[in-house]
């Protein structure tokens, strides 16, 4: 007579063997586009440490049109899920993130470390906030403010390859870049406040 664990494990394995991949929603097309994203940072973290700045860069801004297009898509087609809503903002943040912290050794003399230090803090606080409210109960989608955060930290990384790439001798674009990570600095802040006073009050409930 087979014993209850070796039932229980026949289950599970016919359970996994049943199991329809295809028709499972956390791999619909916009979910999919966010799992391209995740293999095309490694793509851009790869080419960018051997400081290969054209492939990188083509690599950055294919993710970030596949940011747009999994958001727009998922709003737009009703394939809204729970996978989705964690993983796209766990890509953004590994993107964007691991691009400033590579970019770091490339452009020392531009970027400071600290500015650096502040949006990945920004981005671990957010992300704590996020899952501590949620466990309460409480919503909490994106702001305009993240949205505006998310464009002007791609756009820094996008001119700051750019100008490795092609425009080291202008030294207006590298003045352009230094006042895009003061802004990028600021909304970064801006934003995570705004994000702490929406939690404020799950944080503080009993």
């Amino acid at each position: 007579m087979p014993s209850q664990t070796s039932r229980g494990t026949q289950g599970k394995a016919g359970y996994m063997e049943s199991f329809d991949y295809s028709k499972c929603t956390a791999f619909n097309l916009p979910n999919r586009l966010t799992l391209l994203r995740l293999l095309l940072a490694i793509v851009f973290f790869v080419f960018l440490s051997y400081r290969y700045y054209n492939v990188a860069l083509g690599a950055f801004l294919f993710a970030w049109l596949t940011d747009w297009l999994d958001g727009y898509l998922a709003r737009k087609k009703g394939l809204l899920t729970d996978f989705g809503r964690i993983a796209d903002p766990f890509v953004d943040k590994i993107v964007v993130c691991g691009g400033f912290i590579l970019l770091i050794q490339h452009a020392h003399d531009i970027i400071p470390p600290w500015m650096v230090v502040v949006i990945v803090a920004r981005e671990f606080l957010v992300n704590s906030i996020r899952s501590f409210s949620e466990s309460r109960g409480v919503e909490f989608g994106a702001t305009i403010w993240g949205k505006a955060k998310m464009f002007v930290q791609s756009f820094t990384i996008s001119l700051i390859l750019i100008f490795f790439a092609h425009l080291k001798h202008l030294v207006v674009i590298k003045q352009g870049i230094v006042f895009m990570l003061w802004l990028t600095v600021v909304i970064t802040v801006v934003s995570g406040i705004k994000y702490v006073v929406k939690a404020g009050p799950a944080i503080l409930a009993k």
